[in-house]
């Protein structure tokens, strides 16, 4: 059977083995642990550049977007006062063409020809009353087709005007039809990471409680293996002590079992050696050399 202090020794150092085993496990737990938060860091940090960058886009989309609106309300209303004015100038042609000729140049080349006239030949009273009256048929009718020939001028004008605000339409229709889909598609993706950072965020709350965790049962193992490691100490040094005591205990009884074997030989009249002569009279030294000197 085995002595008390033996049993207590063992089972401490079991306990310090055991011990040190599931401290080891937790340093390894943490190490792993705090490798995978900073993993999520650099995972969180990747979003947030990539959902800022998929932002910045989206904001310059949606401040062109805003200055489009504002430019196709003001074109819509550029629009709807040229076709007034378009509808009023069309109006005033058909009038101008109802009651002018349509041959602006002939009438020109007529009102020259007449001019000259009146102005190199010689003509009775009454052929100059009648080139006058011609002269201001002429003009009258020259200054009609030039109000008609203006008019539709200004009508070409403004019809090619209300075209070019609605070819600017057209283009920003299209803008906004080309990039709809994959601005459809960066909402979607940055909805997508802003989901998946929150998941790493909750996960990286996890790790952190986990690591508290981790970080107080370290602690307090530590204080036990200390604690344990001292027990230890103080039964190995109890140990040693006892052992001390044990051989010295045995030496005492080996030496007793000599000397009484001795003696016995020096009663019975034997003779005893040098080393057999110090132990029967260890306590007396005179003897040992009167003993001697017999010898």
């Amino acid at each position: 059977m085995q002595p008390q202090g033996e049993v207590d020794l063992e089972a401490v150092s079991q306990k310090i083995d055991s011990l040190a085993s599931q401290r080891t496990n937790s340093i390894s737990s943490y190490k792993h642990l705090d490798e995978r938060r900073r993993e999520i860091r650099r995972q969180i940090r990747d979003f947030t550049e990539k959902i800022n960058a998929d932002r910045k886009k989206l904001d310059d989309y949606y401040e062109k977007l805003s200055n489009f609106k504002s430019s196709r309300r003001e074109i819509l209303s550029q629009i709807r006062d040229m076709k007034t004015k378009s509808s009023e100038v069309e109006k005033a042609l058909k009038k101008f063409e109802q009651s002018s000729p349509k041959e602006g140049a002939s009438l020109n080349e007529r009102l020259k020809k007449v001019e000259w006239k009146l102005q190199t030949e010689r003509i009775s009273r009454d052929e100059e009353k009648q080139l006058v009256a011609s002269v201001k048929e002429l003009e009258t009718k020259l200054k009609a087709w030039k109000k008609a020939h203006a008019t539709k001028q200004d009508l070409s004008e403004i019809t090619g005007k209300i075209k070019l605000l609605k070819k600017q339409l057209d283009e920003m229709n299209s803008f906004k039809a080309k990039n709809d889909p994959e601005v459809k598609a960066q909402h979607e993706r940055v909805a997508t990471m802003i989901n998946e950072r929150h998941q790493l965020f909750q996960e990286i709350e996890s790790i952190d409680s986990e690591l508290i965790n981790l970080d107080a049962n370290i602690s307090k193992m530590t204080e036990e293996l200390n604690t344990l490691f001292e027990q230890r100490r103080l039964l190995f040094e109890g140990r040693r002590s006892r052992d001390h005591e044990s051989n010295r205990a045995k030496t005492r009884e080996l030496v007793e079992r000599v000397k009484d074997d001795a003696k016995k030989k020096l009663e019975q009249g034997g003779k005893l050696s040098f080393d057999e002569l110090k132990l029967v009279y260890a306590d007396d030294p005179e003897s040992i050399n009167k003993r001697t000197e017999q010898i």
